[in-house]
């Protein structure tokens, strides 16, 4: 619980309760992290050694993707929130994700534009691009959204006014 000292009986800002921490096991982890290397001996395997190729590619394109929707989803929303905003490559997070405590309203209005946004590119990319690659950025795009996800779908029957931190370790909930 992160609480500042209150003075003549108000409370600041910074005073959170917490209220869930849900914990991602190592074995978790480390199925998340390998699920890529079977989906590249797979492209391998059905489209040869192009796929090689393509996987790094299209992790770069989806990373770049969700950096722009995530930037622009911030940037309309307000300076406050883009500086709460990195580039993340710890644990399950990958890509630009909060580094900060951040409410739940703006995680997820993020993710969900991220999401559909993501899959409307890849789309209007499919006219113009070989199979192998488009394969590779739906993969790309359903594994770097799957822990996102699984926060929204971990809120469904709770508050919705929590303040939520991402840690390499755990998803923390907090209420102000």
């Amino acid at each position: 619980m992160l609480e500042q000292p209150r003075e003549n009986g108000n409370a600041t800002i910074y005073q959170y309760q917490l209220i869930r921490k849900i914990h991602i096991s190592r074995a978790l982890l480390l199925l998340y992290l390998l699920v890529p290397l079977p989906v590249l001996a797979a492209g391998v395997v059905w489209y040869s050694w192009p796929a090689l190729l393509y996987m790094p590619i299209a992790f770069l394109l989806v990373l770049w993707i969700h950096f722009v929707v995530s930037h622009s989803v911030l940037l309309i929303r307000g300076p406050l929130y883009r500086k709460k905003w990195r580039l993340r490559f710890s644990g399950v997070w990958f890509g630009f994700l909060p580094e900060q405590h951040t409410a739940y309203s703006v995680i997820q209005q993020v993710m969900l534009q991220s999401l559909w946004i993501g899959f409307v590119f890849i789309g209007i990319l499919v006219a113009w691009i070989p199979l192998p690659l488009t394969l590779s950025l739906l993969f790309w795009h359903f594994w770097l959204m799957v822990p996102r996800l699984m926060v929204l779908l971990s809120m469904r029957k709770q508050r919705k006014d929590v303040i939520i931190k991402l840690n390499s370790q755990d998803i923390s909930y907090y209420v102000q």
